[in-house]
This record gives structure tokens, C-alpha cells and sequence, in this order.
């Protein structure tokens, strides 16, 4: 029997500063000394969303359909799974909290803050704009493996793990392999980038982070149930796109990632090749199981998917 992953009530936490950007939902929670997650964490709620009717079921009288998206499991699951191939990422935790607001309780996920104590964060937008004028993080323009390779160029790996003396690049292909395996559409410049030790000024790689996209997460349970029922989880697989590359173009995600693979170090390629074709698909099916509040339907799709993108890559990079 799989325990199953704590949901962390943030009730006696201090609140901290909502995230900037204007997104009062995003806040900074600090646990209590004595908890074990002692530290800063910013907890990010799920997103719910009334689906509009079609005139037919507004003539009549139906109540709109709620989207509870899935963003809070799919940070956890994606946590778990990099966990598993030893890829650096930010810690995350499914939470709860009653916001102050409107007095509801919500839910979804908190990550720990992955910067050291007095360190700086630059995201990838800045550094790709510092070597092109006509880099837009908007339309993607200018975001692709080449510029992400020389803008990286010269930095180490993520501090505090086994690849703090791996070049920045070098991991970084990991994050992309990573994104492959989970589906996560999501790595645009924002969503990487870089520490700044300040009394060194070193410069390395930030961990992974903001996975809520991966695995279907958004879309509703009754259509992952769907493609379960027709044994059609292979066909979402193979039609796994991204549109942060390239200018928005829609590039596959395992295309992606053998890209980044074909052009990092020789010991890195071999290294997260590695990481994939030898995993502990019985352990990642732990981590579904071990993922609370999920419907059975959608513990087998994302099983299945799991699965299914791990025989892709592994296939992809033989």
C-alpha cells in the first residue's frame, strides 16, 4: 500500500507578499520553525473555470460546466518523476489555505524558493535579449536550442546538486528531456533561468520549475477518461507539441529534446538517455497512485502516458 502525498494546510503559516505580475491568487507562505517544511514557499491555487454553454443548453435551463484544472497534481507528479531521474527541480508540495478574500478554501501546489538566501534570479528572457535586439518572449522570436546554448555558454550546472560542475547547457538538456517524458508545453523563456551567487558572482542554472501544464492537466477529466476508454493515450502522446520554440512554431517535444541532446556534451547525452531507458516504470506508477483526489480514470491516463512518452524517448534515442 502507497502512502498518500500530504496536502499541507497553510493555516498557521505567515503569509507573505502575493507574486508580482499582478496575481493576487500566487502568494509567499513562511512555515513555522518547527515544521518540517521550514522555509519560503509560494503556493500556487488550481484554477477553476465556468465552461460556456451552447445556446441549445442555455435554452434549456443547464447549468455551466466547472473546469477544476489540474495544475496542483500535475507540479506534484512532475516533481516526483524528476526526482526519480535525478534531474534538479524546484521542491513541491500539494497545499491548502483559506484565502483571506473571499474566505474559501482553495487548493493546489507550493514550491519552495529555489534561491539561496541573498542570491539573484535572471530569467532566460533577459539573457537571450542581452545578445538579441529582436528577441521577443511574447511571440517566442529568437527562443531556440541555439540561442538557449550560447547564452548559457560558460555557465555551471544547478549549485547544490551532483551537476554543479556540469555546464549550464548540459543540464538544461535534461530540463528538455524532462518535458518530453511529462508533455510540458510549457518552457518558455520565463520558465527557466539563472542564480547569481552574490559574493562570488558565479553564475549557474536554476532548477526546473512551473510543470502545471504537463499531463493533460488542463483539459477536463471526462475527456482523459475518454481517450483512456478508446485507447487513444498513445495518439495524445505521439501529437505532443510545443509552441515556445522557434517563434511559436509547433515543434514535438521529443524533437525538441533530441535536439538539445545533439548538441550537449557527449557524457550528458549518454547520461540522460540513460536516466530514461533504465527508470522504475513501477515507481512512477507509485507516484500516480501516491497522488491524492485524483478519479481512477485519470490515474490511468497519466500512467499510461507516462508509460507511453518514456518508450518514445528511450526509442528516440537508441
Amino acid at each position: 500500500m502507497v502512502d498518500s502525498y500530504e496536502v499541507v494546510d497553510l493555516a498557521d503559516w505567515t503569509r507573505g507578499e502575493s507574486e508580482p505580475g499582478g496575481d493576487e491568487a500566487k502568494r509567499w507562505f513562511i512555515a513555522p520553525e518547527s515544521s518540517r517544511h521550514a522555509g519560503h514557499w509560494l503556493f500556487k491555487p488550481r484554477r477553476i473555470k465556468t465552461l460556456k454553454l451552447s445556446e441549445e443548453r442555455q435554452r434549456l435551463g443547464h447549468e455551466p460546466d466547472v473546469l477544476v484544472r489540474g495544475e496542483d497534481w500535475a507540479e506534484k507528479i512532475s516533481y516526483e518523476i524528476a526526482k526519480l531521474i535525478a534531474l534538479p527541480a524546484a521542491e513541491t508540495e500539494l497545499a491548502t489555505v483559506v484565502q483571506l478574500r473571499t474566505d474559501e478554501r482553495v487548493y493546489g501546489s507550493m514550491s519552495r524558493d529555489m534561491r539561496p538566501r541573498d542570491w539573484a534570479w535572471t530569467p532566460g528572457a533577459a539573457l537571450l535579449a542581452e545578445s538579441d535586439d529582436e528577441f521577443d518572449s511574447k511571440s517566442c522570436r529568437g527562443h531556440t536550442i541555439t540561442a538557449i546554448r550560447q547564452a548559457l555558454e560558460g555557465l555551471g550546472g544547478s549549485v547544490s546538486t551532483p551537476y554543479a560542475d556540469w555546464s549550464a547547457f548540459d543540464v538544461f538538456a535534461g530540463y528538455l528531456v524532462l518535458d518530453a517524458w511529462i508533455a510540458n508545453t510549457d518552457r518558455h523563456a520565463h520558465n527557466w533561468g539563472v542564480l547569481q551567487d552574490p559574493r562570488t558572482g558565479d553564475v549557474c542554472l536554476g532548477p526546473s520549475f512551473d510543470h502545471g501544464s504537463a499531463l493533460a492537466s488542463g483539459d477536463e477529466d471526462r475527456i482523459r477518461a475518454q481517450r483512456v476508454e478508446q485507447k487513444k493515450v498513445d495518439h495524445w502522446c505521439e501529437h505532443g507539441r510545443t509552441k515556445r520554440f522557434n517563434g511559436g512554431e509547433a515543434i514535438s517535444l521529443i524533437d525538441v529534446a533530441g535536439e538539445a541532446l545533439s548538441v550537449c556534451g557527449v557524457a550528458a547525452r549518454q547520461h540522460w538517455a540513460a536516466q530514461i531507458i533504465n527508470v522504475d516504470l513501477d515507481i512512477c506508477n507509485d507516484i500516480v497512485v501516491a497522488t491524492p483526489n485524483l478519479s481512477d480514470p485519470t490515474r490511468t491516463f497519466v500512467r499510461t502516458a507516462l508509460a507511453t512518452n518514456r518508450k518514445r524517448i528511450s526509442d528516440a534515442l537508441r
